[in-house]
Order: C-alpha cells, then structure tokens, then sequence
C-alpha cells in the first residue's frame, strides 16, 4: 500500500513558503483515518497558506490613508442570473432587493442575459469601483462572476464576493454555511459577513472542442467521464428541478456507461494509467447536489483532491453509488483518493468534461491544473 498523505514545506520560485500536501492516497484505509489525515494535513497548510492570504488581506484593505477598503461594505454590485433552478429563482428577486435595502446598502441588481455575461460583468464591476460583488443563482454563476474576478485581480486577491444560492446544485456554497434557497437570509449574512480568503482551481492549459480560449478558473471542481455525462445531461433536462434533475440525469449516464483510458498524473508523478470511470479534480467535497465525491476535501487547505475509479460493470456502479451520496465509498475496489497542488490529465479518447456542474466544452483530452491558493475572497 503507498504511503499515507503527509505535508512537507517547499518553496516554489522564491515566493511565499507553503505546505505542499504530498501525493496520498485512500484505498483501504477507513474513513476515520482518511479524515485523520486529512486533518492534519489541513493545519499544516493554513499554518502558512492562512498567514499568507492574510497577509494579502490585509494590504488589500489598507487604501494607503489608514482607511479600510473592506471595512463596512456599503456598494454591492448584484450579478443575478433569473433562469437558475429552472427559472424560479426571479421569484428572489423581491426579496433580494428588500433585503438590500433594509441593510441600508447601495446595490445595483443586474441580471444576465447570456452565457458568459457574468464574467463580463464582474469585470465591469470591479473596474467600475463597487467594493463587493454578489452572485445571485446557482454553482453556474458563480463559476463566471468568479472567473471574472480573477481576472480582473491579476496577480492579487479578488474584490469580494457574495452568494445567494438559488440554483439547483449549490455544491460550493456548502463549504461555506450560507444556506440555500433562503436569499433574505442569504443577503443579510453578506451583508455583515467578514471577507474569508479561499483557494480556486486553475485549468492552465487544456485542449478541449468547443472549449473556453486561455486559461480558466472553477471554484468547486472539474470532472471528466462519467460525472461529466451527468453533468450534460443535466443541462438538458428543462421540466425537472433541484436534486430531480440530477437524478433523471444520473439514470441517463448509466445507460451510457463507458470507462476509458486516463492517464493521471499529481505533482508529476503518475497514479493512472488505466481505464477509469471517473476522474474528478476537486476543490470542495460535494458535486452534483449530493454526491460526496471528495468528502474530505476544503476550500481553504491549499490542495486540490484527485479522486479516481477503475472502470467497472454497471451492478459495481449501481452498489458503489449509495456511498458516494453518504461519503462512505472511499477504500472501496478501484476507488482512490489522492492530492496534491498540481494535476494533469491526458486520454487518447475524447472525454465529456464539466467545471462546477456546468458545460464547458463539447469534448476534452488534456487537462492541466493547478490550485491557487488564498486568492478568492468570500462573504460567508
């Protein structure tokens, strides 16, 4: 059996001293030692990646005249998406808008009208001087308004960001206790809510049909095989809601069953050459609405978490499913859990492919990404 998880500190090009979780794996060790591990590997990276992202924090705050840059939020700059959870998220739209205004706050509501225009209006946002941005929808706008503020913070944290989750999935806000479906409460936690550094995942380079140009950020997760077909056929499905839709969708991709040839590869070392059903790289633990195919995984450790499974008969599929809604499927046959800070993934086949539940390519065939650690500020 390899070796269990540990953490040791490197430096990379001369820049701020991180914990660099080792390449782990978990197959046959219980959970509770998974999450022992998992523990101490957590501290070992917020004891410095913490520090660091503080640290960013705190320059950002300062304005140069004394004055808090994030201290007391007044402007918020909402970013709503009305066809989330199939539409019924416009009926928020009142309360959203009463709740802002019992806050006292200056907001501007904005709501999308196309594919990708959150991304250009988090850019705007931010160019425009709104000292907080607030996504109002599922894990799909958050994927762009986030995509948006890392690119307009180049090489420093994001503005921060809020969210009202009223989307069908809501699989990144669950690491961050704001509740769903609830967006008057979801609003007045923003609004006294104090700014919180996250990590988000970078896809540096890919080759995908269809795909995004350039590099790309997701906060939650990117899967390719068979997560993936969920997540396509998902899209599909209009008459359905909430964990519905997943569930028709789930049935749909069984029908499809396929296990190709992955090659994995974390912080350079090969862990898969072989055929895999599902490959997920992960930055929280929940994907799909209730699959917990990483439940060990954090927002804030610094690390991405690489779970994989060995291709497998659709009775093996069909047993192993009820423990990845409850987290229990780690140690069983095939299924591997490892992490690390930076992954690549190549198959000669072209792969269905998804980022934080969303469509983001017709195909893909390699994959390479890293973790970016600290840079995304929250309100939670």
């Amino acid at each position: 059996m390899p070796p269990a998880p540990g953490a040791e500190p490197v430096d990379r090009n001369g820049a701020e001293r991180v914990h660099r979780v080792r390449r782990g794996v978990v197959r046959g060790q219980g959970v509770g030692e998974e999450l022992r591990i998992r523990s101490r590997c957590r501290e070992a990276a917020r004891s410095s990646l913490g520090r660091s992202a503080r640290r960013s924090i705190e320059r950002a705050r300062d304005d140069g005249a004394g004055h808090s840059r994030w201290e007391g939020l007044r402007s918020y700059f909402v970013i709503f998406n009305p066809l989330a959870s199939r539409g019924r998220a416009a009926k928020s739209r009142a309360t959203i808008e009463a709740s802002f205004a019992a806050g006292g706050a200056d907001y501007r509501l904005v709501p999308t009208e196309y594919r990708g225009h959150a991304v250009e209006l988090a850019q705007d946002a931010v160019r425009d001087g709104w000292s907080a941005i607030v996504a109002v929808g599922g894990d799909g706008i958050v994927h762009e308004v986030v995509n948006g503020l890392m690119c307009a913070a180049g090489n420093g944290v994001t503005v921060p960001v809020g969210i009202v989750p009223v989307g069908s999935g809501n699989d990144f806000v669950k690491m961050l206790g704001v509740p769903p479906h609830r967006p008057g409460e979801a609003v007045r936690r923003i609004l006294t809510a104090e700014p919180r550094p996250v990590d988000v995942g970078k896809v540096v380079r890919h080759c995908t049909g269809g795909g995004p140009d350039g590099a790309w950020y997701f906060t939650n997760g990117v899967g390719v095989g068979f997560d993936a077909q969920v997540a396509t056929h998902a899209r599909a499905i209009k008459r359905l809601r909430g964990a519905a839709i997943y569930a028709w969708a789930l049935l749909k991709a069984l029908r499809e069953l396929r296990s190709p040839r992955i090659d994995v590869f974390v912080d350079g070392v090969q862990i898969s050459d072989r055929a895999l059903i599902l490959t997920t790289v992960s930055n929280g633990p929940c994907h799909g609405g209730n699959f917990w195919l990483c439940p060990g995984a954090e927002v804030d450790d610094g690390a991405l978490d690489i779970l994989i499974a060995t291709g497998r008969s659709l009775p093996r599929v069909l047993r192993l499913l009820p423990r990845v809604m409850v987290g229990k499927h780690l140690g069983q046959w095939g299924v591997e859990l490892h992490r690390g800070r930076s992954v690549v993934v190549r198959s000669t086949e072209r792969l269905p492919i998804h980022a934080d539940g969303e469509f983001v390519a017709d195909w893909v065939t390699e994959l390479e990404i890293e973790i970016v650690p600290g840079r995304l500020t929250v309100l939670a």
